[in-house]
């Protein structure tokens, strides 16, 4: 394998994520290896959660070849859509140990109602 043939499949990552409720909230992890804070944008809208990251420094500049290249260290985007409706008012967001933990608050049953004319 080419160095420029790992560097073709080194673009085509998905940010894996884990979606589970716990009583009222909803709570999203996804591994963030290497990352800040700071290049971490999140966004709720319409119960789609957008995620970006911006590229990481932590590559490794001074290397002449690689063997094996199965990391991502550039800007990765998502858009997930939520599996129930949630307040973002209410949403926090931590980063520990290389893990993005979201948790959003679950709004009540929206209901439907029949409405009388009058």
């Amino acid at each position: 394998l080419e160095t420029d043939d790992v560097n073709e499949y080194a673009n085509e990552v998905e940010l894996p994520v884990d979606i589970a409720r716990n009583g009222n909230h909803l709570i999203i992890t996804t591994p963030m290896v290497g990352v800040k804070n700071d290049q971490i944008d999140l966004t709720v809208n319409n119960d789609v959660l957008y995620l970006h990251k911006s590229a990481s420094d932590f590559r490794e500049t001074k290397i002449d070849n690689y063997y094996m290249q199965e990391c991502h260290w550039g800007a990765l985007s998502r858009e997930i859509q939520l599996p129930v409706a949630v307040d973002p008012v209410g949403a926090k967001a931590s980063l520990h140990d290389g893990v993005l933990r979201i948790i959003l608050p679950i709004l009540g049953n929206r209901k439907s109602r029949i409405i009388k004319v009058q």
